[in-house]
């Protein structure tokens, strides 16, 4: 299938009347080009309103991490126009000038939080339009990997002074402040929508060596892989889906090492991006550690995310020493902290957290720029873990109080709507990194996953030299997080790393120039966006719009075409396309007549509960790291679910890195049940999302504490701590045994006297 193929045929019809629906936007299909830095990709969108008068059709959606738009190409019957790229207000200007001519204009601007407007004028009865529109976007960067995620929805975002309301059943519109939002239009957002417009993809996947594997936790996909390493095609499972979810897809790649992706732009400059594996510097230095866990629980935390998220918090507490220091603040509109600042990881503590945790549920708005302010003075030089689903408007000014406050954030995003773009700042801005999850999978294990690769940096004073580098890489490298920097020269170059009297030299690919140029936009993409979020009146901005001919808040595209037949003066009328309610967040919860406006003042207590922002999540078990199952039943906690057991062993293992027991040999056997559970599961010191937790373990058993075992059972004890430092697991069904503490010895000999 090429990757121009659209949905043909398609018919939206009423689910309760089997009627069909005259939809103003047929239908939204993605194709481009996907890279380990980043992504070049083309969005078309058709659009055919009803009705017998022309109509200005409006279609909101947020850009992805690190995006920019480009250009676009309108089609009609008999005429093909290309968009030119203005400073904004000449660009609104002509705009309103061709709508009041009477003819076809397009206009794609860019307002606050990464919401585009495209507007699209003066559509005449019966006519079709396509709008084919080029963004440049990043990806979420892994060791092995990377993680692309699209926006084909809108999360309702909170802001204390929206006002929400059900329009109609079950359509529900945000109106937002004018003064901080400007003219900005959001979707209507639709309780169901299956007769809403179809949505669609055809991406063709980049990479040195291939990929072993392309999964979806959000889409069911099917992939062509490509001969000799060449680009592998994904495409959706089925015809068409509704746009009530983003897009995610996980590459995971065959060749895990440093490059630096590049060849020469249109500029004749050799272009670049450096994507160092967070394992060429080396291991962590050990280190005391001082963390604040920031747990969102707004209202539209509630369910399966919150749980998870108390779940998470309290197994991260088994991963640390009593030479660690840590707190938990709880948030919505209001403020709850563990204690006033942090304490040791001592058993007495990390049992009263947990009992603290028991009480934080799902209530309330989402007051993260208070949040923030109050994690960092409690955590002052530490680190700050944040688990939310960033659904908040607004962001500028949360990343201004974020920077202010100097304190470094690691984020992880929650939901099957985009915050992917504000989390992704949030954390870079102030030197951490970030993750996110969707509604199907679980929070738990990749919020322990993040806080094993969070614990100590790899590398610290990272620089880099050989060309100009550009925007400023960051200083510190975490672990499963590569360093990625952005760069050019004019001859072909070898990069150097230099860390910690340490360096590494690479020396620059030159892939052509259609990578040339891809990797120029993705930097200039990068550069803007950073300079947007610090500061939206830099008149830089505008510079370097113009330099990488790039839109920005102060440069939009626009478009106007002139047809026979035009007529002056008639006003269109204006339709907003609706988008479906993210599958994960209940409508009801956000939309509900005469109180909607009053759940989102900080003013008005308690707030709801049970009765709004319901969130539900699916269940994923390993080594699937999502499940597609029906989400018609959000499954609860399976008591022989592994992970589960897992989260559990983690939560008991004792401040000295050893499980309780009544002796020191019994000890040593709970321990040694513990961590052949963990291999089990794929986890351990290397690898897994619970490798903090097996290198406590095994620390534990090679601190001289079963220096009295009989010398067989000594031998046990070594060749369980040579497969957790190998990764390999020993057949039996450990995680069951160790959960219900009835095995001993005898269960352990004939698996690890061999």
């Amino acid at each position: 299938m090429p990757e121009t193929e659209t949905l043909i045929g398609y018919a939206a019809r009423d689910a309760k009347t089997g009627e069909q629906v005259k939809l103003t936007m047929q239908r939204l299909w993605l194709t481009g080009r996907v890279l380990a830095a980043g992504a070049r990709l083309m969005v078309e969108h058709v659009f055919e309103p009803a009705g017998r008068k022309p109509v200005e059709v409006v279609y909101a959606f947020a850009l992805p991490r690190d995006a920019a738009l480009r250009r676009f190409t309108i089609r009609g019957t008999g005429f093909t126009a290309h968009s030119e790229l203005r400073p904004l207000e000449q660009a609104t200007k002509m705009y309103e000038e061709g709508i009041a001519q009477g003819s076809l204009s397009t206009l794609a601007r860019q307002y606050g939080d990464g919401i585009i407007n495209l507007n699209v004028g003066n559509i005449r009865p019966g006519e079709t339009v396509t709008v084919r529109l080029e963004i440049l976007a990043g990806v979420e960067t892994r060791d092995d990997g990377f993680r692309f995620r699209f926006p084909f929805t809108l999360a309702p975002g909170y802001h204390a002074k929206a006002k929400m309301l059900e329009t109609e059943p079950g359509t529900g519109e945000i109106e937002l402040p004018e003064e901080e939002f400007e003219d900005m239009m959001l979707p209507k957002f639709r309780q169901d929508p299956s007769n809403l417009h179809a949505v669609g993809f055809g991406l063709r996947f980049l990479a040195a060596g291939g990929f072993r594997e392309i999964g979806s936790p959000s889409h069911a996909i099917r992939m062509i892989a490509g001969d000799d390493g060449g680009p592998a095609q994904v495409l959706p499972a089925r015809g068409r889906d509704v746009p009530n979810r983003d897009l995610v897809l996980d590459a995971r790649r065959k060749v895990v090492a440093p490059e630096a992706i590049g060849g020469r732009g249109r500029d004749g400059k050799l272009h670049f991006v450096g994507i160092i594996p967070s394992s060429s510097f080396g291991e962590a230095a050990a280190a005391g550690r001082k963390v604040v866990f920031l747990l969102d629980r707004s209202g539209s935390m509630q369910g399966p995310p919150i749980e998870q998220a108390r779940l998470a918090v309290s197994a991260c507490l088994g991963a640390l020493s009593p030479e660690d220091r840590f707190n938990i603040v709880a948030f919505d509109n209001k403020l709850e902290s563990f204690r006033p600042e942090p304490v040791p990881a001592t058993a007495a503590h990390r049992e009263a957290a947990r009992e603290f945790l028991r009480f934080v549920d799902a209530r309330g708005g989402t007051e993260l720029a208070m949040a923030v302010k109050a994690a960092a003075e409690s955590a002052g030089s530490g680190d700050v873990m944040v688990m939310t689903d960033g659904q908040v408007m607004g962001t500028e000014q949360i990343l201004s109080v974020a920077r202010a406050a100097g304190i470094r954030l690691h984020c992880l995003g929650i939901g099957s709507a985009s915050q992917d773009r504000f989390l992704t700042l949030l954390a870079r801005e102030t030197g951490g990194v970030s993750r996110f999850v969707t509604a199907r999978e679980r929070v738990d294990l990749t919020a322990v996953d993040l806080f094993a690769s969070i614990g100590r940096p790899v590398a610290t004073d990272v620089s880099v030299s050989g060309a100009l580098i550009q925007p400023d890489p960051p200083p510190v490298v975490f672990r499963s997080t590569p360093f990625l920097f952005y760069g050019e020269c004019t001859d072909p170059c070898e990069v150097r790393i230099r860390w910690r009297g340490q360096d590494l030299g690479v020396p620059v690919n030159n892939e052509g120039p259609l990578t040339g140029e891809t990797m120029r936009l993705l930097r200039g993409s990068r550069l803007i966006t950073e300079m947007e979020c610090r500061n939206p009146a830099d008149a830089r901005i505008q510079e370097f719009s113009e330099t990488y001919g790039l839109a920005s808040r102060r440069m939009a595209l626009v478009a106007v075409v002139e047809r026979e037949g035009d007529i002056a003066g008639e006003v269109p009328k204006t339709e907003v396309v609706p988008v479906g309610m993210p599958e994960d967040t209940a409508f009801g919860g956000y939309f509900q007549p005469r109180m909607a406006r009053a759940m989102f003042h900080r003013a008005v207590a308690p707030a709801p509960t049970a009765a709004g922002f319901l969130k539900h999540s699916l269940s994923m078990s390993e080594p699937a790291m999502y499940d597609l199952a029906p989400k018609s039943v959000v499954p609860g906690r399976r008591r022989d679910d592994p992970i589960d057991i897992l989260l559990e062993l983690a939560a008991s293992i004792e401040s000295d890195g050893g499980m309780p027991g009544g002796s020191a040999e019994e000890r040593v056997l709970r321990t040694l049940l513990c961590l052949l559970a963990f291999l089990e599961q794929g986890h351990s010191t290397k690898s897994g999302a619970f490798r903090m937790h097996v290198e406590r373990l095994v620390a534990f058993l090679e601190s001289g504490v079963a220096s009295r075992l009989h010398e067989a059972r000594q031998g046990m004890m070594n060749r369980a701590i040579a497969h957790a430092r190998r990764g390999e697991s020993v057949p039996g069904e450990w995680s069951k045994k160790a959960r219900e503490k009835a095995s001993g010895w005898k269960d352990l000999d004939p698996a690890l006297s061999r």
